[in-house]
């Protein structure tokens, strides 16, 4: 019996090796990578949301988000460092965009809306879920349903298209 359930053990291990490395050979780098709607990603460097649903995001840098079509439900969990007070983000009224500007932010943020764009640099912790495209760029890794990667270049496509 122990044989046995060594040899099972064995066997998943190198399947699972095998999936593992055709499954980032298949998503590393510029390639594109279908998800089913959602998205999940920890790392340092640039990462670009672009589309609609909703992101929890925990970040130590800088972030801005444009609201398109003006209906974006934006919320900190924590405030920016130079504004102790709460005063959050700066809100900048562009026509037809409303900017929020995070700069030097340590905190979590939940952005949710019909047609937004989130451009963040430095350390975070994201995910996602809605329809869109997501970019990343730097040392990290990230995971749909059915896919993996690092952060180097990798763009994903979520949503109806990638489902």
């Amino acid at each position: 019996m122990y044989k046995r359930v060594v040899a099972l053990l064995g066997l998943v291990a190198v399947l699972m090796s095998v999936a593992v490395a055709a499954n980032a050979e298949e998503v590393d780098g510029e390639g594109y990578a279908e998800g089913r709607g959602w998205v999940w990603a920890k790392g340092v460097g640039t990462a670009i949301l672009d589309g609609q649903g909703r992101v929890h995001m925990a970040i130590d840098g800088d972030v801005v988000i444009y609201d398109h079509a003006g209906d974006a439900v934006v919320k900190m969990g924590a405030v920016p460092e130079e504004e102790p007070d709460g005063a959050g983000a700066e809100l900048q009224d562009a026509d037809p965009t409303t900017t929020y500007t995070f700069d030097n932010f340590r905190g979590r943020l939940y952005v949710s809306g019909s047609d937004f764009r989130i451009e963040a640099e430095g350390a975070m912790k994201f995910r996602g879920h809605g329809q869109g495209v997501v970019e990343v760029e730097g040392e990290g890794r990230w995971r749909t349903l059915h896919r993996g990667g690092t952060w180097h270049g990798a763009v994903l496509r979520l949503g109806e298209d990638g489902a």
